[in-house]
């Protein structure tokens, strides 16, 4: 955005207060609002950019890099958490993402073109918290929507974050989508169990055929053997008054 080819670095590492103002040389440097469009807003941008890959605002990411350059952007953020170093590296025009644990790079299988969900879920476990909880409790902005004017749902999600009770709410989204694989597959089983049953009647269908046939052919052959019997013994009956 406002930051040039010049690497801009910013220590919070402090006890005390970080108080950022604006200073525009452009306009004047004074205090007759010459404070607009010098970076502030830049900063917790590049802090959400870094963490999350999306800035506070709607913006297009490729929106996010200075005009004048129109490439290269890029933001480390270096922080620790519970004795461990940690290290971000993500930017676009090339767009990169890289993930650093103690020095060490964390290798994604799914990093294609600097974007890497399995990454970008780690880095989320790490924080533990969500890109709205981020908004609406560390970055406080005017672009931000005010919690009151959430919907209740979302209203719910980050009081859940705040009091760590995200784990019920997600144990509740697997246990429902546990009930509809089950219940997919109960369906697939009943489809199953409804064609065997049909194959079955289908079967025994046949079956009974081939017993009314059976029976006709066996009613027919004791018909046709007492024909014959009757027609031998007319012959037989015939010889004997000739002789």
């Amino acid at each position: 955005m406002s930051v040039g080819n010049s690497t801009q670095a910013i220590d919070f590492n402090r006890d005390d207060l970080t108080l950022v103002l604006g200073e525009n040389l452009d306009l004047g440097g004074d205090d007759t609002g010459a404070r607009n469009g010098t970076g502030k807003t830049t900063i917790i941008n590049a802090l959400s950019y870094a963490l999350y890959g999306v800035a506070l605002t709607n913006i297009r990411r490729d929106n996010l890099i200075n005009k004048t350059n129109g490439k290269g952007m890029l933001i480390c953020l270096e922080f620790e958490k519970k004795g461990k170093r940690y290290k971000i590296e993500r930017g676009r025009k090339p767009n990169i993402l890289k993930f650093y644990v103690d020095g060490q790079e964390q290798e994604a299988e799914d990093n294609a073109q600097g974007d890497s969900r399995e990454t970008q879920a780690e880095i989320n476990r790490l924080l533990e918290m969500s890109h709205e909880m981020f908004k609406h409790v560390v970055a406080l902005n005017t672009y931000t929507e005010p919690f009151l004017s959430l919907k209740s749902n979302d209203q719910r999600a980050i009081i859940e974050q705040l009091l760590g009770i995200t784990l019920l709410s997600e144990k509740a989204e697997k246990l429902k989508e546990e009930m509809r694989i089950n219940k997919d597959r109960a369906k697939e089983e009943e489809f199953r169990i409804k064609g065997i049953e049909t194959a079955n009647d289908h079967i025994k269908e046949q079956i009974e055929k081939l017993k009314r046939s059976s029976k006709l052919w066996e009613d027919k052959k004791d018909e046709d053997v007492q024909n014959f019997k009757k027609q031998l013994l007319t012959l037989v009956t015939l010889t004997l008054t000739k002789n």
